[in-house]
């Protein structure tokens, strides 16, 4: 289970080098210093595996669509036409369709402006967000930026794997859903490719490449990445 490997990794490296004894995950020793994680992942990478074995392990909420039910919430719209907006849309739905659509003319607009909000009010608290450009909308502050990477075959495997899909249908889907994220980066945080694109590791903390690390057992390499950047994950043991 993810969640006991990372309570293995904490105990035997972290809890031993600083005599620790109260985790961050003990809901009867909560620890007070916030952690802000943000989850930019390929399909068929891993990141939302990833993200659920961090959540359990820290004890720190995940939102992932949850963010969709709150801007949906906000603009006081359906999730349906909020989903125009989201990172998964299809590419051939043009403006003036979701215009119509949304009753919004500048729907582009509207739907950045209660994503920002909405990104940042969860990180005020503890929290892993998955996608939605977080880690360009939390730029300057205080919050760890990841990218789950992998190369199309790896991807493609784990989707057949997952689906049951064909092979030529999981391509077909992995490419698709991985060109919808990047043009959404580009549509919602402006044309400059090569300073939003995806692909520019400058906009994160750690780039981890699943194919050589597994999901299943890429969490404890976070946690040390995460303590190396001065996150507190543990408490010390009170002296006597």
């Amino acid at each position: 289970m993810p969640n006991t490997d990372c309570y293995a990794f904490l105990k035997a490296i972290l809890a031993k080098e600083y005599e620790a004894n109260h985790y961050r995950g003990d809901a009867a020793h909560p620890h007070h210093a916030q952690v802000v994680i943000t989850i930019s992942r390929d399909f068929g990478a891993g990141g939302e595996l990833i993200g659920n074995a961090l959540s359990e392990c820290l004890g720190i909420p995940l939102y992932d669509r949850e963010i969709l039910r709150l801007i949906a919430e906000r603009s006081k719209t359906s999730e349906f036409h909020v989903e125009l907006h989201d990172e998964q849309v299809t590419s051939g739905i043009t403006a003036a369709i979701s215009s119509m659509l949304t009753g919004a003319a500048n729907h582009i607009a509207h739907y950045r402006k209660y994503l920002y909000d909405v990104v940042k009010d969860l990180a005020k608290k503890d929290a892993i967000l998955i996608g939605r450009g977080a880690h360009l909308i939390l730029n300057g502050e205080k919050a760890f930026r990841i990218r789950v990477i992998a190369p199309l075959e790896t991807c493609v495997q784990r989707v057949m794997a997952e689906t049951g899909a064909s092979r030529r249908a999981a391509e077909k889907q992995v490419l698709e859903v991985n060109s919808q994220r990047h043009q959404s980066i580009k549509k919602l945080f402006g044309d400059h490719d090569r300073q939003v694109s995806l692909n520019n590791a400058e906009n994160f903390d750690l780039v981890l490449n699943t194919d050589q690390i597994p999901p299943e057992q890429a969490a404890p390499v976070i946690l040390m990445a995460l303590r190396a950047a001065g996150y507190h994950l543990f408490e010390a043991a009170p002296t006597k």
